[in-house]
Parts: structure tokens; sequence; C-alpha cells
């Protein structure tokens, strides 16, 4: 291509430099993002023609054909990734990963159970073909539509010969729990079988995950509806949250399922201790870097948390779970202890137990919410936190919303 096109292009489409980008606190881990934001468009293309023409530093993702050379043919890559005509892609994922895969992806193994989820959610549960012992086993209430697809092994010990015979495209996987994903690609590279790591459970990278599989599957819209879907929700607790004065704010303390059992705040800016921040809360464990440990009960009562949030496991997560009894009796338990009597959360009745259903996988983000409105139910009187669950189930993973997910409800 002549320079003088080149420039023409460049006059037409900087304008669009110029136009702020969508407010995204992650970088989308594809090669030919070249300007390294959320998403990959045209702006992308003129990034990489100011590269070529110096008049822009090199960026990693602008190598979209992933030779180490940043040219016309990137410029051509972004452009076929743009309308989705693309014969190869290449991303980074969660293992921190190079990974090429062939494009389109069509028959998908996966090896635990928070891909499906999303991959329901981006429609293209269809796609597959291979599922662990895990997901296997909830396929009668979670994953009909898995019912009849191939059980490839455990995640400790996948089935290779099985995975390969199902001439699969690619296997998607945790990032890093072993067997890891090199360990797996090494195995699997024979047969042409590409390994991607990505975790579904981070609360912190999810949003960046969730845009990759989408350019993985070409349903680059669906992903970014289903993350407007989840901000919708997040940004309500946001601006609440960003206005509370110091003084307004509530301690917290987490209980695992385990009695006396609780979460590491110190360097931690996921999980538990990220989410009772999320939700506007102060973690009481800030000061603790032990990712899990056994609590003491008499530094519990001398921290003095003025709520107390109680983690169940019951009715698979809580989808089966028709009443509140099992929960009921778990917080019972905690509001019993003797030791605990003068802790203001018991003192106050503001003992909470939430179940699993809501902070696995995608479900994570709703953790945020139910707590939020769990320590300051005067400021979200209008926001019911089930109806995020309902929207989530019947909208996004068409199954019907059912399941109790905490107890009590927060007073209105």
């Amino acid at each position: 291509m002549k320079l003088d096109t080149i420039l023409a292009g460049i006059v037409m489409s900087l304008l669009l430099l110029t136009l702020p980008a969508a407010a995204s606190d992650y970088t989308l881990g594809v090669f030919g993002n070249a300007n390294e934001d959320d998403t990959i468009n045209m702006q992308d293309v003129t990034y990489t023609e100011l590269i070529i023409l110096e008049y822009k530093d090199q960026t990693l993702l602008a190598d979209g054909k992933h030779d180490n050379r940043i040219n016309m043919q990137d410029v051509t890559q972004i452009e076929l990734i743009i309308l989705g005509r693309e014969k190869e892609l290449t991303i980074l994922d969660s293992a921190d990963r190079t990974v090429t895969i062939p494009k389109p992806v069509e028959r998908i193994v996966v090896l635990w159970t928070n891909p499906p989820e999303e991959i329901r959610a981006l429609g293209a549960i269809d796609r597959i073909v291979g599922i662990n012992l895990a997901t296997y086993e909830k396929t009668d209430y979670f994953f009909p539509e898995l019912m009849d697809v191939p059980m490839v092994g455990s995640y400790a010990e996948p089935n290779y010969e099985m995975i390969i015979d199902l001439d699969t495209d690619v296997v998607i996987m945790l990032a890093t729990y072993p067997p890891l994903p090199d360990e797996v690609q090494d195995i699997l590279a024979p047969a042409g079988i590409k390994v991607v790591g990505l975790d579904f459970y981070r609360v912190d990278v999810f949003y960046k995950e969730l845009a990759t599989l989408g350019y993985m599957l070409d349903t680059e819209e669906q992903a970014e509806e289903y993350i407007n879907f989840f901000q919708s929700w997040t940004d309500r607790i946001d601006q609440v949250v960003e206005d509370l004065e110091p003084e307004e704010k509530k301690t917290v303390y987490f209980e695992q399922v385990a009695k006396y059992h609780s979460y590491g705040g110190a360097g931690y800016g996921c999980g538990v201790p990220g989410t009772v921040r999320a939700a506007g809360g102060i973690y009481i464990y800030d000061d603790v870097s032990e990712y899990s440990f056994e609590v003491d009960p008499e530094e519990l009562v001398k921290r003095n948390p003025d709520v107390i949030v109680k983690l169940a496991n019951a009715g698979n997560g809580g989808y089966t779970l028709t009443d509140t009894n099992e929960l009921k009796e778990v917080r019972d338990e905690i509001m019993n202890r003797p030791e605990m009597s003068l802790v203001t959360a018991v003192k106050n009745d503001d003992v909470y137990v939430i179940n699993m259903g809501i902070s696995g996988g995608a479900r994570k983000l709703f953790a945020p919410v139910f707590m939020a409105k769990c320590l300051y139910p005067e400021k979200f009187e209008d926001m019911e936190p089930h109806d995020f669950i309902k929207e989530y189930l019947e909208e996004w993973q068409n199954l019907p919303y059912q399941g109790v997910y905490l107890y009590p409800s927060p007073p209105e």
C-alpha cells in the first residue's frame, strides 16, 4: 500500500483517536488491540498505521500477526478481526501465555465448571464437545444442555485420548491450578489442539476474560452486552460507596463454611476482602497475610465487627434449595455462640448467611451487591439483589429462576 493511501486513511480516522474510550479497567488481551483498550476497532487500525509511520510507539498487542514485526500485515489482520474473518487469533490467557488458536473455534472441551456458564451466556454452549467430571455432575440441574456431552475425566486426570478423539479445537482450563496449561498443551500439541487458561472466578480479571472469550467465539457483541449487564448493577454500588464518609463504613467479619475460619486481607485485592471493600465495608482482617486462616474467637470479639457474613453451601449453592431452614440453622449457630453475645453484629441482629451460589464464577459479582444491601439497607432501599440473580438465570443462562441465596433478608 502506498504511503499517500495510508495517510489518507489516517486523516479520515484520526478523529476516532480523539474520542474518549469507553469506561474500562481492563485491557483486552488479544493481539490486534494496538491501542490496548477494551476492544478491537478502527482505532486500532489507525494506531498501527501510526506505529508503522513512527508517529506512535510500538505496543505489544499491535503485532496482530504475532510475528515480532509490525507492518501492513498486522493492519490486515486487525481488519479481518473486526470483520470476523481472521483464520487464527493470538491471545494472552490468564496464565500469561501467548496462545494462537485456529478460527473459527467450533469444538471446545472444558476441564472445569466455570467456563460452560460463560460460554452459554455468549450463546455458544452447543460448541462444547467434552466436559469434566464436576461439570457432568451438574447436568441434571444446571447444565441440561450438556447431559449427552462426553465426560473426559476429572480436572486432575483428564482423558487425553478422548479429548483428541473428539477432534477438539480448544481446551479451556484453569490458569494456575495443576495440571497447568503448559503441561496439558505439551500432551495435546501433536494433535494440533490449543490449550487456553481462563479462570472465570477472579473478579479482578473477569471482564477481561469474558471479552477475550467473546473474540475466541466470534461473539464480541454478546460479551460486551454481558459485561454491561454486570456493570449496570455494580455501578449502582460504586456510586453509593464512593460517597460514604469514613465514620459511616461498617466493619465486617466474613466466616467460611468451617466454623471460625476466615480469609486474610493483606495484599488481596479480590476474593472476600475485595468483595467487602467493593460493598463499602471495612474488612477486619486486612492486617492478616494468610490467604485462609483459623480465627481466634477472643481476638474476633475484640475486633467487634458491625456485621457478620457467613458462607454456606446448601442446596447446590442455593439453586436447588426451596426454603430457608438450612440457612437459618447456620445463622442460629452463630447467634447462639456464648462468646459472641457481646459482639455488635450479634447484638444488633446484623448476621447474614450467604450461599455459595452467589460466590462462584460470574456469580462472584453478585456478592458485593448482596453484601452492600446487608451493610447499608437504608441506602439501597430501591435495590433488590435477587432481581440480579433472576435476570442472570433467565436472560443469560436460559434457566428458571429458583433457589435461596441469602438469609435473612435485610431490613427495609
